[in-house]
């Protein structure tokens, strides 16, 4: 039996349970080491979900791991403060591994750049844990987009609505130097990094405002996006109001498509206007952690790289500017390299690597 890949889970708060239990269904990886600034925190998932394994080594700080890492380590998957995630996947990049990192990538466009160029010139893995776009919804929507089957896209309106205030209340998601923002680059990113993946070109002009509601950061946001050929935008954003919802409409001038920003439902109306409730979906279901290890394995394709952290980056920027100057943003054009041409590699078949079915897939929204 091949090597398993050996990863390293870096900051062990409620995110990073969702990989532990994603990583369950992966026999192919294995966890080697636990990374986060409380010992408390390493230690208590230590116990609770590798029941005090000691081949897992532990680490009070990302700078300890990188200098003395285990054996075989090939990857770290970083689920850090957003802040955060630009100086450690700079230099876990450096230091020769792969990287997984969680939602946003960075929180500033100048470090986008900067991380695009040090993944080319590393040539190592790199791929964001954004949700949506490891769905077999997602992947059916870009592909009947790609393929004009609505004919060309002409609006799309989305929306999410939770009490984000209350209950990132005291947290560092509400701590500007460590989220970087506030609802928008929390939930929201999940939202912006769908629109950017499915219409996969850039924003060209932004208008936001935002409301604070007496917190250090934006809760509630008003958006309109313009895309490259014209494609218009409407976003709205609620984090202080109760439950969860949220939701994307994609309408061209054939048909319409509706689903999550974490994917996970799917309707796609025709031409007539007649409503397929759940089409045909053909296309393999990942979750972020499954698709990047089986793209170090070499049997699958990534699906959410650098590029759309760029997409998703150039346009916080412009959000952000916009509510702070009180008028639209015109973006300038992101770095963005070709679109690979994919390479003729094995499609997932197994149980545990990728599944078409049509059942609800929503986590998390943090």
């Amino acid at each position: 039996m091949a090597d398993k890949i050996k990863l390293a889970l870096v900051g062990c708060g409620g995110m990073c349970r969702a990989h532990v239990q994603r990583l369950k269904d992966v026999p192919e990886a294995q966890v080697v080491a636990l990374c986060d600034i409380k010992p408390e925190a390493h230690e208590k998932m230590w116990r609770e979900c590798y029941n005090a394994d000691k081949s897992i080594r532990r680490y009070d700080s990302f700078e300890t791991l990188m200098k003395d890492p285990p054996k075989g380590l090939r990857g770290v998957v970083l689920v850090t403060p957003h802040t955060l995630h630009f100086p450690h996947a700079m230099l876990a990049l450096e230091k020769g591994y792969d990287v997984l990192v969680e939602k946003p990538m960075v929180t500033s466009s100048v470090h986008a750049r900067k991380l695009a160029t040090q993944v080319k010139k590393t040539g190592r893995h790199f791929q964001i844990a954004f949700q949506s776009p490891f769905t077999a919804e997602f992947a059916y929507i870009r592909e009947a987009l790609q393929n004009e089957a609505i004919g060309e896209l002409q609006t799309v309106s989305a929306y999410s609505c939770q009490n984000w205030k209350q209950f990132t209340n005291g947290s560092w998601r509400q701590q500007p130097k460590l989220s970087g923002g506030g609802q928008m680059y929390d939930t929201g990113a999940h939202l912006f990094n769908s629109l950017a993946w499915l219409i996969d070109r850039p924003a060209v002009e932004v208008y936001c405002k935002f409301d604070k509601k007496s917190t250090p950061v934006d809760i509630n946001a008003a958006i309109t996006i313009e895309f490259e050929g014209g494609v218009l935008a409407a976003v709205s954003i609620s984090g202080n109001t109760p439950g969860w919802q949220e939701g994307i409409w994609l309408s061209g001038e054939k048909g319409r498509f509706v689903t999550g920003i974490h994917g996970g439902r799917l309707e796609h109306y025709d031409a007539k206007g007649h409503l397929i409730k759940y089409p045909r979906v053909t296309q393999a279901h990942f979750d972020p952690t499954k698709n990047f290890v089986h793209c170090l394995l070499g049997v699958a394709e990534p699906r959410c790289t650098v590029r759309y952290g760029i997409l998703h980056s150039w346009l916080m920027d412009a959000l952000y500017e916009s509510a702070s100057k009180n008028r639209p943003v015109k973006l300038t054009k992101p770095p963005l390299e070709p679109l690979p041409v994919p390479r003729n590699i094995s499609r997932p078949g197994s149980a545990s690597r990728g599944t078409t079915s049509p059942t609800a897939r929503t986590e998390n929204p943090c």
